[in-house]
């Protein structure tokens, strides 16, 4: 085989196969991953633990962080466990977020995003106002659906 010709054979065989890596719109990304953020919060307010449960990933080596200083879950299981918990103890919830912040990876695979959000909830009739609660996390897609994989919330100090 001729070598000189090389180059002009791999030249359109490189064109087609980067021709026909699918593009990837990362407006939509970010709604979808926005999406599935807000079916979290959803979920909270809901006290609904099967929607939290379709938007999570159930790793059992999953590691997050809540807003006590006992709040750290070690793995899927703890982190249902816990949530069931808090659905007991609180009547209702409202969770608004005011500055989300989503990013994603070159290969759009993987987010994750900063959000600061205002909580209201209701125990025993009484309003408990949170302000301005810090949550990050880390979002991996997988089979065509995001899914959270790592999780923080925390609560500002004066």
């Amino acid at each position: 085989m001729n070598t000189k010709n090389l180059p002009l054979i791999a030249l359109p065989i490189l064109c087609l196969l980067f021709s026909c890596t699918p593009k990837v719109d990362s407006g939509t990304e970010k709604t979808n991953v926005i999406e599935a953020i807000n079916r979290l919060y959803q979920s909270f307010e809901d006290k609904d633990i099967d929607l939290m449960s379709e938007v999570m990933a159930h790793d059992e080596s999953m590691l997050s962080f809540g807003t006590s200083i006992s709040d750290l879950h070690n793995s899927w299981s703890e982190w249902r466990n816990n949530h069931i918990a808090q659905f007991e103890a609180f009547d209702k919830a409202k969770i608004t977020s005011k500055k989300m912040n989503v990013y994603l990876s070159q290969n759009s695979h993987v987010a994750w995003f900063a959000d600061v959000s205002d909580w209201i909830l209701i125990i025993d009739n009484e309003n408990i106002q949170m302000n301005d609660i810090r949550i990050t996390g880390v979002l991996e897609k997988r089979n065509n659906s995001w899914k959270i994989v790592q999780i923080h919330a925390s609560v500002p100090q004066n």
